[in-house]
Parts: structure tokens; C-alpha cells; sequence
């Protein structure tokens, strides 16, 4: 038989059903964007829009395959990195309510009632070729043509920059790497959309010149080298009063190559809280380096306590291991978010709801020092104050929301 208090639950349970549907997309979160920026720098984990909900995840966490499309829409002309980022594009496609739960796009038309000058021209298409040859001259057949590219390289999505031979540049949204084959192995890379932008894509210069690479400073459409073509004609003419001569007109043509210089940089890591982004996954390994001590999978975070080289040191199930800090994404600076609001959108909803189910549910399968939230959301998410996350946290949020 139900208690009095079952029975008010059950009402709560039924109440919150009815408005999860009413609630999608009524939140718009105050985002702006810095002008003068590269766009291929543009990284979802960003602290200026990582926390922005997009359906019941945010950008950080799923924002990889919106943050590519705004790239196309910076790369074709449609808008200006002064105005436009992807904490603005999601911004955006919350106000039209353009996802689904999981944080993805429920309609690729979406993008287009968004930026009007751009759409998504194809679903995805299957590589016809196996080989990293094969692709990249299917993905510069497409560049070739004025189609802009995003390839998604096993459950994460990138930009395609450009084509040089069987190098496919990329701008991704998770981390620094520019050559997709180097970064991602060629057995995830199965798909890609084209995308119609405002203007035909027509060539790229690469952010920087990776190791080992010769120089290039832009690649066109038509050619992967580059030269420069200065034309000087001179003309003489003189006049008398009984005849004209006019002299032949000279043209001289000079070619010459164009390079860039190298461009090295030099990575610093530092302690804080690091998660793992794309499909990949990253191995944690004991103190000795010889054991595996955990499997980080897309969005798991560790804190990492300490830094030698490339090197983190954290604490997995009590004791200390070790992690490759080039393989994780820094997830920045503690927030102080408002309590409730894990996913700091300026509201307390049912996106909430679904992190703290999320973190309540991973508890079971991960290892301890492994989360799905970070520090900061952790500690938003316990509104009953009792330093637990659990199943009295769940249903305080579901009275507030149903409140």
C-alpha cells in the first residue's frame, strides 16, 4: 500500500513528465563573443560557452559537431568571428529548439534557419576508399568543387581546413592537432557532410606547419603549391608631326615560391581537472607505468594533482597513477556556479535533472577519482547540501522544477 509521501512523489514523477516537453528550449543563455580570433582556435571545452546547455548535455561535452558548423559558417563568409562563435550559433539553436536530449540537432534543417547562407548539403556519406590516400582525395574532390567538409573521426566531429597530397588538415574542436590522420587512427574515419556555404570554399593556409612538413603558406583548390605571378608591361610612345612609333610592349614574368616559416610551440600543463574528448580512450596507468588502472572514455574527467613533463599525476580508487596529459583536454578554471544550475545556463530545469541522473548512474561503472562532472558541477548539484549526490538530490530538484 503507498504512503502519503508515495503518493506525492508519484504526482511529483507525473508532473515533471507532462513539462519536459513544455521546457525544451525556453532557456537562452547569455553568450558574446570576442572579436579578432582565428576561428580555427575556436575549442568547445572554451570557457566562454563550454557550460551552454544544448539539450540535456552542453557544449563541452557533445558541442563538437555545432562548433564545426560554425566554423564553416566563419570560413564561407556567412558571418564574422566579432559577432559570431559557437557559444552564440548554440545560443541560437536554443531559441528555435533545435536539440534533442542528448544535445544533438533534431533537424539539420535547423542550421540553415539559423544562418541563413549556409546549409547541410548531404547526410553522411561513407568514404568510397579504405586507405588515407583514397580519403583525402575523395575530401579534396569535394573541396575541389566548393563544398565545405566536416568528417567525423569515430563519434566526434572536425573541420575540415584543407588537402595537401594525402595530408587532411583539420581545425577540431577538442584539441590543438591540424593533420586528422595524425591525431586520429584512419579505421574511425568512416564519414563526412558537405556543407553550402555563403562562398565556394577556395583553399586554406594552415594554422601552422607541423613537424616534418615543408612550409606552405596557402593551398587553393586547383593546386597544393604555392607561387606568386608578378606581370610589369611597359609601354613607350613616342609622337612627331609626320609619324608615330609606337615601341612593343615588354612583359616580363617573375615566379616565385612562397613559404612560411615554421611555427613551434611549446605546451605548459598545469593541475586542475582534465576530461577526455572524442571517441578515443585514454589510459590511465598504475605509479610503475606497467598496469592499466583505468579506461577514460569521451567525457570523462580526472583531477589531475600534479604535472612532470606531459605527464598527470591522479588519484584512481586511492592510489596514485599516472596519465598522458597530451591524450585529455584541460577543462579550465573552477567555476562557481549557482547552486542547481550544474550546467550554468542561467536556469534550474530538466537539463540539470538529466546531469545528475547521469552522474548518479556512472557512479556504478566508474572507478572512484573518475567523473562524468567536474568539481564545480558536483558541487551544484548537491542542493540538499549533505555533501551526496543522490537519489534525495533528484527528487528536491524534481520538486523545484514541478514547484
Amino acid at each position: 500500500m503507498r504512503t502519503v509521501k508515495d503518493n506525492g512523489i508519484m504526482r511529483l514523477l507525473l508532473t515533471f513528465l507532462i513539462i519536459v516537453g513544455v521546457m525544451a528550449g525556453v532557456y537562452r543563455p547569455s553568450q558574446t563573443a570576442k572579436a579578432a580570433e582565428d576561428f580555427r582556435l575556436w575549442r568547445q571545452m572554451d570557457s566562454r560557452w563550454g557550460n551552454t546547455a544544448i539539450g540535456g548535455s552542453n557544449v563541452r561535452r557533445s558541442g563538437c559537431y555545432i562548433t564545426s558548423i560554425a566554423m564553416v559558417a566563419v570560413a564561407s563568409g556567412a558571418r564574422d568571428t566579432s559577432s559570431f562563435n559557437p557559444g552564440v550559433f548554440a545560443q541560437q539553436l536554443n531559441n528555435i529548439g533545435a536539440f534533442n536530449y542528448s544535445g544533438g540537432l533534431s533537424s539539420w534543417a535547423s542550421v540553415n534557419k539559423v544562418v541563413n547562407e549556409i546549409s547541410i548539403d548531404s547526410a553522411n556519406l561513407s568514404f568510397k576508399s579504405s586507405d588515407r590516400k583514397g580519403k583525402a582525395a575523395e575530401i579534396k574532390a569535394a573541396l575541389d568543387k566548393g563544398s565545405y567538409v566536416i568528417c567525423n573521426v569515430g563519434g566526434h566531429w572536425v573541420y575540415i581546413d584543407g588537402v595537401i597530397g594525402d595530408d587532411v588538415y583539420m581545425a577540431d574542436p577538442a584539441k590543438d592537432d591540424i593533420l586528422m590522420f595524425d591525431a586520429y587512427s584512419n579505421a574511425n574515419i568512416t564519414v563526412y557532410q558537405l556543407l553550402k556555404g555563403k562562398k565556394p570554399y577556395s583553399g586554406f593556409t594552415p594554422l601552422y606547419t607541423p613537424a616534418g612538413k615543408a612550409p606552405v603558406t596557402t593551398s587553393s583548390t586547383s593546386t597544393s603549391t604555392t607561387t606568386t605571378t608578378t606581370t610589369t608591361t611597359t609601354t613607350t610612345t613616342t609622337t612627331t608631326t609626320t609619324k608615330a612609333t609606337t615601341t612593343a610592349k615588354v612583359s616580363t614574368t617573375k615566379t616565385s615560391a612562397t613559404t612560411a616559416k615554421p611555427v613551434s610551440t611549446t605546451v605548459t600543463y598545469c593541475k586542475g581537472e582534465y576530461y577526455c574528448a572524442g571517441s578515443r580512450t585514454v589510459t590511465v596507468w598504475s605509479e610503475n607505468g606497467k598496469d592499466t588502472a583505468a579506461v577514460l572514455e569521451e567525457g570523462n574527467i580526472v583531477d589531475v594533482t600534479a604535472v612532470n613533463g606531459n605527464m598527470g599525476e591522479v588519484i584512481i580508487d586511492g592510489k596514485k597513477c599516472r596519465v598522458k596529459l597530451s591524450e585529455l583536454v584541460f577543462a579550465g578554471k573552477e567555476l562557481d556556479l549557482v547552486l542547481g544550475d550544474i550546467n550554468n545556463d542561467g536556469a534550474f530545469n530538466t537539463y540539470d535533472l538529466a546531469l545528475i541522473n547521469e552522474y548518479i548512474i556512472s557512479r556504478s561503472r566508474l572507478p572512484e577519482g573518475v567523473s562524468v562532472l567536474t568539481k564545480s558541477e558536483i558541487a551544484a548539484a548537491d542542493i540538499s547540501g549533505d555533501g551526496l549526490i543522490d537519489d534525495t538530490d533528484v527528487i528536491m530538484y524534481l520538486m523545484r522544477i514541478c514547484n
